[in-house]
């Protein structure tokens, strides 16, 4: 959950003005587009066992839902409480997607 997260937030690109294309915490990680590269392989494990939990609640966002995931799993392991702050907006398709490559 921790990557997942890392994973959906670490291709922002400070220098892209423009949402989507600046990436970020998106929520584009549901697709199979960014699921296919390489560094992500094995995200979809984490991503089936959110599904239900978005399906339940789906009021809130993928990108939100991603955040909260590893935040929660951070917690779990015996980190510290990060607090959260809700209102991330999901991109709409898969060719809203970054590029393979932007993760630092």
């Amino acid at each position: 959950m921790i990557r997942l997260g890392w994973h959906d937030a670490g291709t922002y690109n400070k220098n892209i003005e423009e949402f989507p294309q600046r990436g970020g915490a998106n929520g584009s990680l549901r697709f199979e587009a960014e699921l296919k590269h390489g560094a992500n392989a094995g995200l979809v494990n984490a991503l089936k066992l959110l599904q239900p939990i978005k399906d339940k609640y789906s009021g809130v966002t993928y990108a939100d839902l991603f955040q909260l995931a590893g935040a929660t799993a951070v917690e779990e392991a015996g980190g510290p409480k990060i607090p959260m702050k809700y209102g991330r907006v999901d991109v709409t398709g898969p060719e809203q997607c970054p590029e393979e490559g932007r993760l630092p």
